[in-house]
């Protein structure tokens, strides 16, 4: 059985979401400018809270996807030790030590992917990706499928997410 992990992209971008250097040039949590990383989450839903966390809960309708991709079972899976990390890990914006973190485990392409715990659920995980690494190419990578979100989200409050 292999790891399937989620990442929902706007439709517009679907193609070049998952392609070396094609997504992600910005700085991010655990990488910086110029490091394109592919994030993806344990679950769909960690998958839609982190995008939610980025954008207006009014702007998310019907213009994304999900993307399921496979991990074979053989991959190696490199895991932040999160005892090392500081404090205030989970602060916006994040410490740039974090960048660092990312940056170093993508340059060494010693692993595909890379675990790090969740800023907004820290009990569940993300999962970088590195597109330049040799074995990206053996990742199964599913067709995108619509993404939409219940209605009834719009009225929670996102600053009430933040707190809990």
């Amino acid at each position: 059985m292999s790891l399937t992990v989620w990442r929902i992209s706007h439709k517009r971008y679907t193609n070049i979401a998952l392609i070396s250097g094609g997504y992600n040039r910005g700085r991010g949590r655990w990488n910086s400018k110029g490091t394109s990383l592919i994030y993806t989450s344990a679950t769909l839903s960690l998958a839609a809270l982190e995008t939610l966390v980025s954008m207006e809960i009014e702007n998310f309708s019907n213009i994304f996807v999900s993307i399921s991709l496979k991990i074979p079972d053989n991959f190696p899976i490199q895991q932040v030790n999160e005892s090392l990390l500081p404090h205030n890990w989970r602060d916006n914006p994040s410490p740039k030590v974090l960048a660092s973190i990312g940056d170093q485990w993508f340059t060494s392409k010693t692993t595909v992917l890379l675990r790090v715990p969740s800023a907004i659920i820290p009990q569940e995980y993300n999962y970088l990706i590195n597109p330049l690494h040799p074995d990206f190419e053996k990742i199964l990578i599913d067709p995108p499928q619509s993404f939409i979100l219940d209605r009834s989200i719009k009225s929670i409050d996102k600053n009430l997410l933040t707190k809990l």
